[in-house]
């Protein structure tokens, strides 16, 4: 029986390649992965989406955050003693 698994050369290749390497990052970021990714809770990410304080972008009934409106409202939010 053959095994189904790629032989070494077929594997660097695609390393080599490049092929790897070119997946996008994530954008866009429903609430629930911005409550696992930073913290907080989901009202609070909400409250600051209906506050004006976070923009979205809306798909149907669900509301996604940008990483870079992300990061700029942690910018923007940060308090410097």
């Amino acid at each position: 029986m053959q095994s189904v698994a790629p032989d070494y050369k077929e594997v660097n290749q695609v390393v080599t390649n490049g092929c790897a390497q070119n997946v996008p990052e994530k954008r866009l970021y429903s609430i629930k992965e911005l409550v696992c990714y930073i913290g907080a809770t989901e009202w609070f990410w909400r409250s600051q989406i209906w506050d004006g304080q976070l923009p979205y972008v809306q798909v149907g009934r669900k509301m996604f955050i940008d990483r870079n409106d992300v990061e700029s409202f942690i910018q923007n939010n940060k308090v410097r003693n």
